[in-house]
């Protein structure tokens, strides 16, 4: 069974180690602590941003656009889970020298590390985990405002940088 440690608001590991089951209610999750969550965002050399959108039979955010990523593992770093997520999701191995910081947030009782990557991504390559997908496809940045989306807190950061 996949477990999650929690974090504090930096982000550090605190030691509190939650199952997934337990992790999917934030009632579980303590005052100052956070689930870690990663999010990758992939560019291709347009300038234009890879999006995923979610089954319309999930849980969370059902049929909302958003990028790869989910909770980070026991033992892993948000890194390390992103690579995992990314691979998982939509079948596409990145490395870790291909990642570079984007932004750091908390909500409630979440943590997010988003990190971006600078790679042409075709998307007829891409093996989406059905359960979990529907689609994938590029859209220009000036795009993503009009979608039904699961949050961009990252998109200010992403514009400073393109």
């Amino acid at each position: 069974m996949e477990k999650h440690e929690l974090v504090d608001i930096n982000g550090n590991k605190t030691g509190k180690i939650l199952t997934h089951i337990e992790a999917r209610d934030p009632n579980n999750v303590p005052d100052g602590y956070y689930i870690s969550v990663v999010g990758v965002v992939i560019i291709n050399d347009e300038n234009e941003i890879l999006l995923q959108k979610r089954s319309r039979y999930k849980r969370a955010n059902p049929s909302k656009w958003g990028i790869c990523g989910g909770k980070v593992d026991l033992g892993e770093t948000p890194l390390d889970a992103g690579i995992r997520e990314t691979f998982e999701e939509i079948g596409i191995r990145l490395k870790k020298d291909e990642f570079k910081f984007l932004s750091m947030d908390t909500n409630e009782k979440s943590h997010f590390t988003v990190y971006y990557v600078r790679k042409n991504v075709d998307v007829d390559e891409c093996q989406i985990q059905q359960e979990e997908l529907e689609e994938v496809r590029y859209f220009k940045i000036e795009e993503l405002k009009e979608l039904d989306n699961e949050g961009f807190e990252w998109l200010d950061d992403l514009k400073k940088i393109i």
